[in-house]
């Protein structure tokens, strides 16, 4: 009997969307670092476990500096992830860092959409392709 070949077939992937997209900035003494909070979701509004989220980073200074960083979601679709530590002030002191998705991978059965994602204050849906960097400041 003919043996069918195995066919990837990503159309019945569910979607997973960045729910929620919280950021802060931490300050001890002379030095602070970004800190983001994701919640990941499907269109079923179900939390997903086990999603790798990858994001780049660069930080404008004297000289530019960049790298990724990578969290998986826990139980309740959520990752928090922190950049190192940028000086307030003097030389090499950093007050913007943009950070943007790299990749966001590992569930089998979902396909992340940045289309889905949660909205900024310009009703954009943050790290697509209309507004792909986030901006996290110094406070």
């Amino acid at each position: 009997s003919p043996t069918e070949s195995p066919t990837v077939d990503n159309s019945s992937d569910i979607p997973v969307r960045i729910a929620t997209l919280k950021t802060r900035s931490i300050q001890k003494r002379n030095k602070w670092f970004p800190k983001l909070q994701l919640i990941l979701k499907d269109t079923n509004k179900a939390k997903i476990n086990g999603m790798t989220i990858t994001l780049a980073w660069i930080a404008m200074d004297e000289v530019t500096r960049h790298d990724t960083v990578t969290k998986t979601t826990n139980s309740n679709g959520q990752a928090v992830l922190q950049l190192p530590k940028f000086k307030t002030s003097g030389s090499n002191a950093v007050n913007n860092v943009e950070v943007s998705v790299v990749e966001i991978d590992g569930g089998d059965g979902y396909e992340y959409d940045a289309e889905l994602n949660q909205k900024d204050s310009d009703q954009c849906p943050v790290f697509s392709n209309n507004c792909p960097v986030k901006v996290i400041s110094l406070d």
